[in-house]
């Protein structure tokens, strides 16, 4: 494994926790490629550059899983904004500075995920 990986390995246990590494855990098993790439690509290199803050990459991140209607990793990335200062506040505004965009289903759908994630976490 390289050390890019290693460091990605890491960097996304700091901000997912238990959460994380329970929603990663089938793709190590059953896809560790694909693990590898998205922990080297992703979180060993992008996810640790310093062009914008920790909040603004969460924001980001989750502003365009909802765009594109990919709610299955929603749950990760609310943990990461929530481990690195972002507030459910914050978040619902998200949503809802969204919803003009996209539309009121997706927003409820990224809704739900949000309630499911922070009774999960709490």
């Amino acid at each position: 494994m390289s050390e890019q990986v290693v460091q990605g390995l890491e960097h996304f246990a700091n901000l997912s926790g238990e959460y994380g590494a329970k929603a990663l855990a089938p793709i190590k098993e059953h896809f560790p490629e694909l693990a590898e790439f998205i922990m080297g690509t992703a979180y060993g290199d992008i996810f640790q550059r310093t062009s914008i803050s920790d909040q603004w990459k969460e924001v980001a991140v989750i502003s365009s899983l909802i765009t594109q209607g990919q709610f299955e990793q929603l749950g990760v990335h609310y943990v990461m904004a929530l481990r690195v200062g972002v507030t459910v506040e914050q978040l619902k505004g998200v949503l809802l500075h969204l919803a003009p965009c996209v539309g009121a289903p997706r927003v409820i759908s990224a809704f739900n995920v949000l309630l499911a994630t922070l009774n999960e976490i709490q």
